[in-house]
């Protein structure tokens, strides 16, 4: 028993010397790895370039390059004729009305039908139910076109920046929220100072008669875009 007393001690007296000198080791890392990451020299973060945009510059009075007012129309109206015999049993149609070619306009007794032979804009109707109907009865009239136009004189116009096949903006003085595209179709100079013939796009919201604005202007410039570094202040030491 006791031969085993220093034995026992020395086995733990090596035992703290080892774990004291795994601390000692351990410390020494720590201070190393510290000096060399507070030697380092820290990078600035690094920010993307702020793309912004500049402003546009307003549409000012130069941009105008057409200013003027016409009539909606449809080319003219030609006569309906009724192009059958027989008597108006129901009518099928109104005036100003919009129809395809081939619509029934009125049905007869006799089973026969008044059509219309072309597409276009209705006039006012001509007969009534009961009325016996010729071939050469006229029924009402239909536009020469099938789609609306505007006829208007020049106006304020820069010819040299306005050429046929341009876009315009037509809507009415009543309806001023209502704009519809068109085109100018031609100029008409055999009278001076000459028309314009705008073509209104399929659906415009107008009526044959209406006194409608047409106006063109310059496309809106694209807008400039630009890139803007921000600066960080100095690089820390």
């Amino acid at each position: 028993m006791r031969a085993t007393t220093p034995k026992l001690a020395k086995m733990v007296f090596i035992a703290l010397s080892v774990m004291i000198r795994l601390v000692l080791i351990c410390f020494a890392v720590a201070v190393v790895g510290a000096g060399g990451w507070c030697g380092r020299r820290v990078c600035p973060a690094v920010v993307p370039p702020v793309e912004r945009a500049l402003p546009l510059p307003g549409v000012g009075p130069d941009s105008l390059l057409l200013s003027t007012a016409g009539v909606v129309g449809a080319g003219g109206q030609e006569p309906l004729l009724a192009r059958t015999v027989g008597r108006v049993r129901r009518l099928f149609f109104t005036g100003g009305e919009y129809v395809h070619r081939g619509d029934v306009l009125a049905k007869l007794y006799n089973y026969t039908f008044v059509v219309a032979p072309r597409d276009g804009f209705l006039g006012p109707c001509e007969i009534a139910a009961g009325q016996y109907l010729t071939p050469t009865t006229q029924v009402t009239t239909i536009s020469r076109r099938h789609l609306l136009v505007v006829v208007c004189p020049p106006g304020n116009t820069r010819p040299a920046r306005v050429r046929v096949g341009d876009s315009v903006s037509v809507w009415v003085a009543t309806r001023p929220t209502r704009v519809a595209s068109g085109s100018l179709a031609a100029l008409d100079l055999s009278e001076l100072p000459g028309t314009w013939t705008v073509l209104l796009k399929p659906g415009a919201p107008f009526r044959i008669g209406e006194q409608a604005i047409v106006r063109r202007r310059l496309p809106p410039p694209l807008a400039a875009v630009v890139s803007v570094e921000v600066n960080q202040g100095p690089d820390p030491k």
